[in-house]
């Protein structure tokens, strides 16, 4: 913030900032180990920090491959919308996104529809490899 001489936290308290412009202030302020789901979420869907973004999507889908912020997988979706072919560790996305797929019958499922897309979101992911 201090390069650009932007003071987000004064903005922050405007009636007419967005909630996208005030989310972005309280994010430009967090330290990365404070980053949450939400944060994660809009990161890859607004296109910003992407790098930072999908580690900590993978970090989070390491601990709960159905985490999202709007519904189960939503998170996966988001990373799957991203075009990783600059991102500099393929690899472990590959290894997570086997181990998700392996681990696929032990999730717990509200719908039957719901289990057969998030296996074919995994699968379609897989094969971007």
């Amino acid at each position: 913030m201090d390069i650009y001489c932007i003071d987000y936290n004064s903005q922050l308290g405007k009636s007419n900032s967005v909630a996208l412009e005030q989310w972005y202030g309280r994010l430009l302020n967090k330290k990365v180990d404070n980053l949450n789901l939400e944060d994660v979420s809009r990161m890859l869907g607004q296109r910003v920090f992407l790098e930072l973004g999908i580690e900590k999507a993978m970090e989070i889908l390491s601990d709960d491959p159905l985490a999202g912020e709007m519904y189960d997988g939503h998170l996966l979706e988001l990373l799957y919308g991203i075009e990783l072919g600059d991102y500099q560790d393929l690899e472990q996305l590959k290894i997570l996104l086997q181990h998700i797929h392996a681990s696929l019958p032990q999730f717990e499922w509200t719908h039957r529809e719901e289990q057969e897309e998030y296996a074919d979101l995994v699968q379609r992911f897989i094969a971007k490899f």
